[in-house]
């Protein structure tokens, strides 16, 4: 398993994240600057961290939507992202993201805690 996976989702998966001043965008060149970011998909999982650790959920999801958008495959990107929407109460949203990841993609410790924040998951992956 990639060394990328072990070290992201863990953290994402109970929650952790590195806490950082707050980042919002006011002007058209702080949004390009936060598109940017989300170019790079480590970068762009790590601000997603960043802003679920200061419970900023729905910026959160929007930042990993852009990750998904520029990086569709990244598994950990949909685990997360998955994750989030569970948190703010969004359990179907996150059951469908979880639909499409496989469970052996993960550490077994990583894919428990994510379908115990995910309810409606199911452990059928």
């Amino acid at each position: 398993m990639n060394i990328f996976y072990r070290r992201i989702l863990p953290l994402a998966a109970i929650g952790m994240a590195v806490i950082a001043a707050p980042i919002s965008a006011e002007t058209l060149e702080e949004l390009d600057a936060l598109a940017e970011i989300t170019q790079d998909e480590e970068a762009g999982i790590s601000l997603a961290q960043e802003q679920a650790g200061r419970g900023e959920f729905l910026e959160a999801i929007g930042t990993l939507e852009r990750v998904l958008a520029n990086h569709p495959k990244s598994q950990p990107a949909r685990l997360l992202h998955a994750v989030y929407l569970c948190q703010i109460d969004d359990q179907i949203g996150g059951a469908a993201e979880l639909a499409k990841l496989k469970k052996k993609h993960f550490l077994e410790e990583t894919w428990q805690r994510a379908t115990t924040i995910c309810t409606l998951s199911g452990e059928e992956n």
